[in-house]
C-alpha cells in the first residue's frame, strides 16, 4: 500500500470512528433493557399505516416537499416526502431513503438527485420517522427496539405508498435505493413487498445486528445480552436471501467502519460488489461515484425483465 493511500486510510476512517463516538454516547443502555420483550418487525409493520385524515395524497405529482403523516402501534408520527417529478408521467421512478441522524432528512437525495441526468426520472425522497430534528433519531428511535421498528416500519409503508401512487399514475417501474440505514430500509422493503425493479443498498447491509456489535466492540461498551439475541432481532440477512439477487446492486467502502467490509460484503456474494475506497461518512459525501453507481444500475433496470406482482 502506497504512502498516500495510507493516509487516505487513516482519513477515512478516524471521520467514521468520530462519528461512530458520537452515535455510541447518543444510544442508550435502555434499548439493551428492551430486547427480552421486543415485539417483531413483522407485528409492528402489520399494525403502521398512512393516516389518510392527515395525508393530503392529490399533492404527491407535485414538486416539492410533502406531509405524510403515519400511525404505528397507537402513535402519530409526522414524516415528509421530497419529490421531483419526472415530465413524463410513465418514467421510471426511484425511491431514496437516507442514513440514519441524516439532517435534514433530503441532503444526500439532493446531492445526488439535483443533477440533470436524472432529470427523466421521478425522484422522490422518505423521510424516516423521528426525523424532524437532531435529538430524535437516538432518544426516540433508539429508544427501544420497537422504536427502531417503528422507523423501518414507517418508512416502509410510505415507500409502499408512494410507489402505488406513481404507478397508478402511469410510472414504468420502481427502483429503491438509499445510505446507510436506507440502504437496510431498501432491502427490507423489497423483502416483504417483491415488486421494484432492482434495489441499491449503499455502504450498507441487511445485518444491523453486526454495526451494533462491531460498534460495542470498537469502545469497549459492555452489552448484557448475548450475541444470539442481537442477531434476532437486527440481522435482516434473512429478508435479504427473500430477494432477487440478479435485482440488487450494493455498493460498499473498502474503509468503511460502520458496514465493514470483512464483515458484510459476503452478506451480497451472490449479487456481487462494487465498491470503493472510501469511509462511511467520506463515502456517503462522494456524489460522483454514488451517482454513476446509481446511473449504471437505472441503466441495467431498464434491462431487466418488468418485476412481476
Amino acid at each position: 500500500m502506497m504512502a498516500a493511500d495510507i493516509f487516505s486510510k487513516t482519513v477515512f476512517q478516524s471521520i467514521d470512528k468520530l462519528v461512530l463516538y458520537t452515535m455510541n454516547m447518543r444510544v442508550s443502555n435502555a434499548l439493551q433493557e428492551t430486547m427480552d420483550h421486543a415485539p417483531t418487525l413483522a407485528a409492528v409493520l402489520a399494525d403502521t399505516e398512512i393516516c389518510r385524515e392527515k395525508t393530503a395524497d392529490y399533492a404527491f405529482y407535485n414538486l416539492g416537499q410533502h406531509p405524510i403523516w403515519v400511525t404505528s402501534r397507537g402513535e402519530e408520527i409526522p414524516c415528509r416526502v421530497r419529490i421531483a417529478p419526472a415530465p413524463r408521467p410513465d418514467a421510471p421512478l426511484m425511491i431514496y431513503h437516507h442514513g440514519i441522524g441524516e439532517m435534514p432528512y433530503y441532503n444526500s437525495w439532493w446531492r445526488l438527485f439535483s443533477s440533470k441526468q436524472f432529470q427523466n426520472v421521478h425522484r422522490v425522497c422518505v423521510q424516516a420517522p423521528y426525523h424532524d430534528n437532531f435529538a430524535d433519531p437516538f432518544e426516540k428511535g433508539f429508544a427501544s427496539v420497537e422504536q427502531i421498528y417503528k422507523m423501518f416500519a414507517g418508512s416502509l409503508r410510505i415507500t409502499e405508498f408512494i410507489q402505488s401512487y406513481f404507478e397508478e399514475h402511469g410510472a414504468g417501474y420502481t427502483v429503491v435505493g438509499g445510505v446507510s440505514w436506507g440502504g437496510i430500509t431498501s432491502v427490507i422493503y423489497e423483502s416483504l413487498f417483491q415488486n421494484t425493479q432492482a434495489i441499491i443498498p449503499m455502504f450498507s447491509s441487511p445485518n444491523l445486528a453486526q454495526v451494533m456489535w462491531d460498534l460495542a466492540e470498537m469502545f469497549k461498551r459492555p452489552l448484557s445480552i448475548e450475541r444470539e439475541q442481537i442477531d434476532h432481532l437486527l440481522d435482516f440477512t434473512t429478508y435479504y436471501n427473500r430477494c432477487d439477487p440478479a435485482r440488487v446492486f450494493p455498493l460498499l467502502g473498502e474503509n468503511d467502519l460502520f458496514f465493514r467490509y470483512d464483515h458484510h460484503a459476503d452478506i451480497f456474494a451472490d449479487a456481487g460488489v462494487q465498491c470503493i475506497s472510501r469511509g462511511h461518512i467520506t463515502g456517503s459525501w462522494s456524489s460522483r461515484p454514488l451517482r454513476r453507481h446509481i446511473t449504471d444500475v437505472l441503466l441495467q433496470a431498464h434491462e431487466l425483465p418488468l418485476a412481476v406482482y
